[in-house]
């Protein structure tokens, strides 16, 4: 699956889409202030013991939900429907196919039919925290399929992929997605599971030696603002890449145009974190960065590309300045020391603000 970036087109497909199918969620523990729970009698402490232990959702349940999933997503990509995409998504992932979304009128018919084909998750793993950690969400770890006549092709080597299912009002919807890519899969670290097999939510705000997953967010934003600090975030090729990104700004613009990034409010600001088996996390989150384009005098003037005039109602007019409006998708690793690494930066842009010129 290619990677979004800030030097091309996104192409990416919007394999996001969550069916609007509800499954209750299991019920959790008592609290430790019922009577029940507080009882000497071995049998009713054991009882409640067992009952905190009970995992949010069952596996057999996660599956027909990605199921439920792979069809409406396969149907609003068929369709190029942004209302089946509203029912099945919620967070930054619907945030970033609505982006997408609005560009498929401008780009290239060939790669968005690629991007959208039919699809499955195969080789699915789940790690399901227990209903007592009181989390709304569970991780699943999968690999893509092309779908050839109905049924699953060979699945990709080249990408595995994690992705978030929350339970809102509305039911289970996806709300993070992100991967590694290539030689970086040897990377994918072991969850930690206990001797039931549920998985360990991390708190996003608590530390791991000197990093807390929540973290993740801002010192990727960083890389396009300033170029990072190198002392934070190991080398990978996704921190490399966003670091060359700021080392180029500008570079096109032939000294006639200002090109600046700067860290945005995210558009949901989420991060979901499951502890590893060495004491570290695994993390998906969502960021934001704006990049600004402002023409240096009156014989300048900016452009919209192809990919980004849809997002402008005045169409591809001389502008003065331009604002993108970009959001990242992130997935990160924070190891039990607190180093931090970055593996997965998918971006889509959410939005133009275009200033036009004046008229003379």
């Amino acid at each position: 699956m290619p990677h979004r970036s800030r030097r091309t087109a996104p192409t990416v497909r919007p394999a996001t889409l969550l069916a609007a199918a509800s499954l209750a969620l299991v019920a959790g523990c008592s609290s430790s202030s019922d009577p029940a729970s507080s009882s000497s009698d071995p049998k009713t402490t054991e009882a409640a013991k067992t009952a905190a232990e009970k995992p949010l959702i069952g596996v057999g349940e996660a599956n027909q939900v990605v199921d439920a999933y792979q069809k409406l997503n396969n149907q609003a990509n068929a369709q190029r429907s942004l209302t089946l995409m509203a029912k099945a998504e919620d967070g930054a992932m619907l945030a970033a196919d609505k982006g997408y979304f609005t560009q498929l009128p401008e780009l290239d018919p060939k790669q968005v039919a690629s991007n959208l084909a039919p699809f499955a998750y195969v080789q699915r793993s789940f790690f399901i925290p227990p209903a007592s950690a009181k989390a709304d969400w569970f991780l699943m770890k999968a690999r893509f399929a092309d779908l050839k006549g109905g049924k699953p092709a060979a699945p990709s080597s080249t990408y595995t992929r994690f992705m978030v299912f929350r339970h809102t009002g509305g039911g289970w919807r996806a709300v993070a997605a992100a991967g590694f890519s290539g030689a970086e899969q040897k990377d994918i670290p072991a969850l930690a599971v206990d001797r039931q097999g549920l998985a360990s939510v991390a708190a996003p705000t608590t530390r791991i030696g000197r990093t807390a997953p929540a973290d993740l967010a801002g010192l990727v934003a960083d890389l396009y603002a300033t170029g990072g600090d190198k002392r934070v975030l190991a080398k990978t090729r996704e921190r490399d890449d966003a670091i060359g990104v700021w080392a180029d700004r500008g570079e096109h613009l032939d000294a006639h145009a200002y090109a600046t990034y700067a860290v945005a409010r995210p558009h949901v600001g989420a991060t979901y974190a499951m502890r590893t088996a060495d004491g570290g996390a695994l993390v998906l989150s969502d960021s934001a960065v704006d990049e600004t384009v402002l023409a240096k005098d009156v014989n300048s003037w900016v452009t919209l590309g192809k990919s980004l005039q849809p997002f402008v109602k005045h169409g591809s007019a001389r502008m003065s300045q331009v604002v993108q409006h970009d959001l990242q998708s992130q997935l990160g690793v924070v190891s039990p020391s607190g180093g931090t690494a970055v593996y997965a930066i998918d971006q889509q842009t959410t939005g133009i603000d275009a200033t036009p010129m004046p008229a003379t």
